[in-house]
């Protein structure tokens, strides 16, 4: 006879593999990973497809996008939030809670507008001044329609991560990717009635995607089948939802936030103080190692989806088998990108004009570089599934007080130091992450280990 927790088991079934187990974090993560994917490889292409038009494009590019994400970040930090809400909804079977929470993101998505319309028209205090010809009509364009990528891929698709039903999205994301790409090569270099646009093109190709992505993710959650079960045709305000929402995402974006303006901050930094060569060498390298973080994203929000429907169905023994599934997954991973660091010398030869490649200092520099990015995959990806982790256990505070001093505190204040003081290499710079992410996977562990954070997610049988 079956006891208690084998029937709660048998009813509550993220996907047809055995709870906890790696191929069951795997079928949640390769769609994630996938989507996430289809946004690095478009950052990834936008880049190539200027560096290939224009070196100094290539550059503006490099320095103005950090401040795209940063702001990126702060607003989908608090609007992805949704996805920790539906997860339990879905985990405690309240179905019809959904529909009307996904509703209420959207619109505060929209809001957003009232945000970005004055910071893009003040975008030009953000930009170093090298770069800010170039740089300032990319950034102003891309921030015009970030809402409707929040309103995609920030709350209308937390309705299917945070179910598990994650497989939809990665076809949407190639489909719109393939958008982008076209709409890149089309705009910057010009064609078919299409006057040559060169970095602006960039910007709207992604404009354009932003769009599309937000018509497609809209079709997809409006069909018939949702329409009574999820109660999708309903909308009402709710502040209690908007008070959760506040809780998990506030934080989160404060954390985000402290760590993108100081990482935004330091590429214009670099942009400044850098010799050419170096800077060029660190563009490159940072853009290979930005292709690889889909892993990191989906590997995370694999680990924070299935550990939050788990709290919301009571399954709180399946918690540990997903973090130690998410390291085997992580050094499989590592495995891999350090297969690709190895044979990067042709991506590094397509983005960097051959004048750099006869020059030995970019040459030693962007090996250097690829170097530290290759250990530091490791630990930030581990450091993002014991992120979404505590996102699970909504312990959004401790993410936000310990990203914010150890970034700052650890990594940026000291590389400003000794780079512009000391004039030390900018290795320094990933040899200092690194030495953070290790220290906050080692606190962490300790604190895993006390295993107070089984209070009050039910008694384990």
């Amino acid at each position: 006879m079956e006891d208690g927790s084998t029937i709660r088991q048998n009813e509550f079934r993220l996907t047809r593999h055995g709870a906890g187990t790696l191929r069951e974090l795997w079928s949640i993560s390769w769609p994630l990973m996938l989507a996430s994917f289809s946004g690095t490889f478009m950052t990834f292409i936008d880049r190539a497809v200027l560096a290939r038009y224009q070196s100094e494009a290539f550059d503006a590019c490099s320095a103005a996008q950090p401040w795209f994400w940063t702001f990126e970040g702060i607003l989908m930090a608090f609007i992805v939030c949704t996805e920790i809400l539906i997860g339990r909804f879905n985990g405690a079977r309240k179905y019809k809670e959904m529909g009307p929470a996904v509703w209420q993101m959207v619109l505060i998505s929209f809001l957003s507008f009232g945000i970005l319309i004055p910071v893009a028209y003040n975008a030009h205090y953000l930009l170093a001044d090298n770069i800010e010809a170039l740089g300032l009509p990319y950034l102003q364009r891309l921030l015009l329609t970030l809402p409707f990528e929040m309103a995609a891929f920030g709350a209308i698709g937390a309705f299917f991560v945070g179910r598990g039903d994650t497989k939809k999205i990665p076809m949407v994301l190639i489909t719109v990717n393939l958008i982008n790409c076209v709409g890149d090569v089309w705009f910057v270099f010009g064609g078919l009635g299409v006057p040559a646009m060169g970095i602006i093109g960039a910007a709207l190709a992604t404009n354009f995607s932003h769009i599309c992505s937000f018509i497609i993710f809209l079709a997809l959650f409006l069909r018939r089948k949702y329409k009574e079960k999820y109660a999708i045709n309903s909308f009402h305000w709710s502040w209690d939802f908007l008070k959760q929402c506040f809780h998990i995402g506030m934080p989160n974006a404060i954390s985000a936030g402290a760590f993108m303006v100081g990482w935004s901050l330091c590429y214009q930094f670099l942009a400044l103080e850098l010799p050419l060569p170096m800077y060029k060498a660190y563009c490159i390298a940072f853009a290979i190692y930005n292709f690889m973080f889909f892993v990191m994203d989906g590997v995370g929000k694999g680990v924070g989806t299935l550990c939050s429907n788990f709290l919301g169905a009571r399954e709180p023994q399946n918690l540990g088998k997903v973090l130690k599934q998410s390291l085997r997954l992580t050094f499989i991973f590592s495995f891999l990108f350090l297969v690709l660091l190895a044979v990067s010398d042709p991506i590094v030869r397509f983005l960097a004009p051959e004048s750099f490649m006869q020059d030995s200092l970019f040459c030693h520099q962007v090996n250097l570089f690829l170097y530290w990015y290759g250990v530091l995959f490791v630990l930030e990806t581990l450091c993002f599934c014991a992120q979404y982790f505590l996102f699970s256990l909504m312990k959004v505070k401790i993410v936000l007080v310990v990203n914010i001093l150890s970034f700052w505190g650890i990594q940026l204040i000291p590389t400003y130091i000794l780079i512009s003081k000391f004039h030390w290499n900018p290795i320094i710079y990933l040899q200092l992450s690194c030495l953070e992410h290790a220290l906050l996977l080692l606190i962490f562990y300790l604190w895993y280990q006390k295993k107070t954070w089984l209070i009050g997610c039910g008694k384990i049988q």
